[in-house]
């Protein structure tokens, strides 16, 4: 059986993949019993003694969440990724032979390594909108790409009709992880004949379903235009991602104000923001407890009722 080894975004599942059988690992801390320098530069240090050899699964999750009550953004979880397949690439077996005097010996490195991504990192910025703009999320799968064999995503917010991304899938670089019908048949169990809608055009192109129309102000502001006969029925918004909330939120006003009798969210990855959980919370509230996520990103909001997305992982690798 392949051994798993846990990046900090990941560290969550570990009890997961324990009980599916997995032997799991993680990272060290330094010297203060942290896995950040003074300077906010991350540390990183893997047992890889016990990996040489062996068919590796490294996950993570490339986006904003706590660990032991650390914020991680998404450019640190991309490079402690990067430092755990840099490790794994060369490891070596470090002796001290006098004050600060150290010999080397290699090791042999895993036989296979492959990535799973939880959640997608920089996946907001998945192509370019403006001459000289970065492809944040290109670049970060290439980096990872170049290091490791294959990478899984759950539920990626690029789709495939993009070229970069399509073609990395054509090539089996790439393999995509869905908690969609998961969610669906979780949320069946309370709302069986839910109608299913997106909240904007993004989720009609990536899930084939029918939706709202979506015109963004800003990042946190939008408009929602679009009518649906929902008169007396349950609706359930379906999408790959919650970050501010407030297009979800508009949705559902919307949804009421059509007649909708209850509506509900079934969302894979809820995304925390820079200082807390408050527009999770919000969601949560609006929609009456009836949100669906799943635990790709850990958060205290839905950390009692997110939906395992470990077994789903597992069918893939």
């Amino acid at each position: 059986m392949k051994k798993v080894l846990l990046c900090s975004g990941a560290q969550h599942l570990e009890n997961s993949f324990k009980g599916n059988g997995f032997e799991t690992y993680s990272s060290f801390d330094n010297y203060d019993n942290k896995r950040f320098f003074m300077n906010s530069d991350i540390y990183s240090r893997i047992p890889v003694e016990e990996l040489s050899g062996e068919d590796l699964i490294v996950v993570q999750c490339g986006t904003l969440s706590q660990l032991r009550g650390a914020w991680y953004n998404t450019q640190d979880r991309v490079f402690e990724l990067l430092e755990f397949l840099s490790i794994l690439r060369c490891p070596q077996k470090v002796m001290q032979t006098g004050h600060k005097r150290y010999a080397y010996e290699l090791l042999d490195p895993p036989r296979s390594v492959e990535v799973v991504y939880t959640c997608m990192p920089c996946a907001k910025q998945d192509h370019a909108c403006l001459t000289g703009e970065v492809n944040s999320a290109k670049l970060a799968i290439d980096l990872t790409l170049s290091m490791s064999e294959r990478v899984h995503i759950i539920d990626p917010h690029p789709p495939t009709s993009l070229g970069w991304f399509q073609k990395l899938i054509n090539r089996d670089k790439v393999n995509i992880i869905s908690m969609i019908e998961p969610l669906l048949q979780k949320a069946a169990s309370e709302m069986p004949d839910a109608v299913i809608l997106g909240p904007d055009e993004g989720a009609s192109e990536r899930l084939g379903i029918k939706s709202f129309s979506k015109s963004r102000i800003s990042s946190v502001e939008s408009t929602i235009s679009g009518s649906f006969d929902v008169d007396g029925l349950d609706v359930l918004i379906v999408d790959d991602m919650v970050l501010s909330g407030g297009t979800l939120r508009k949705t559902g006003e919307k949804l009421r104000e059509l007649g909708a009798k209850r509506v509900g969210a079934a969302i894979t990855h809820a995304l925390p923001v820079w200082g807390g959980e408050e527009n999770l919370q919000k969601v949560r509230a609006s929609f009456q407890n009836q949100v669906y996520v799943t635990n790709t990103v850990y958060t205290d909001t839905f950390k009692d009722c997110a939906l395992d997305c470990v077994g789903e992982i597992i069918k893939h690798i």
